[in-house]
């Protein structure tokens, strides 16, 4: 009998480490394609792929890519967002395509410089019956702004950039410290007034595809 336990024991134990082998290997395989898209995407773009650097005349370069590398990666979701407010993904199950033109939401309408240049975009949203209907933001909805045109920088949030310079006393480490400081644009949360006598504002919508 006790032969008999240590041999069901000792089968045990190996067959617990091989299904915790299978699993890690799984688990690694599924982590890794992320990394390996994103590696692939860098590189791609590194070689001057999308002549545009993105913008929306790489659009439909960079759904033809993503729809190719999903092929072989379903479970992953391909986006990319830039400073202006361009932005465009896709993905599969169910494969769709969502993409936004870079500008920024919370234009007003009685302003008729930017108007010129964004009428488009409040002329382009349809209702759930799919009647067209204005772009535009309702009340208590919130809007990012770009401070004073997109002119007002701030420290970038890492490490490096919040730390005090002119606290440190030896010039070449303060040298140093300064120069790995990066300035990020500043931005500001606004919300749409809950009165009726405020300026009509629009916005820029997402198109799926």
């Amino acid at each position: 009998l006790l032969l008999l336990a240590t041999s069901v024991m000792a089968t045990k134990s190996e067959f617990n480490y091989e299904i915790g082998k299978r699993v890690l290997d799984l688990l690694r395989e599924y982590t890794d394609a992320p990394s390996k898209v994103l590696e692939f995407l860098s590189n791609y773009r590194e070689k001057n792929a999308f002549p545009h650097g993105l913008e929306p005349q790489d659009r439909d370069i960079f759904f033809q890519l993503g729809d190719t590398l999903l092929t072989a990666n379903p479970q992953l979701f391909l986006y990319y967002g830039l400073e202006n407010g361009a932005y465009a993904g896709n993905q599969r199950s169910p494969t769709f395509a969502h993409y936004r033109e870079p500008g920024e939401s919370g234009y007003r309408l009685d302003d008729p410089v930017h108007m010129e240049k964004l009428q488009k975009h409040l002329d382009s949203c349809i209702d759930e019956n799919g009647r067209q209907v204005p772009c535009l933001l309702g009340p208590g909805e919130s809007y990012i702004e770009c401070i004073d045109n997109c002119t007002s920088l701030q420290r970038c949030p890492d490490e490096d950039s919040q730390q005090d310079c002119s606290a440190v006393e030896r010039a070449e480490e303060r040298s140093l410290c300064e120069s790995n400081t990066k300035w990020c644009i500043s931005y500001a949360t606004r919300t749409i007034p809950l009165s009726d006598d405020s300026p009509k504002r629009g916005y820029i919508p997402f198109t799926f595809y």
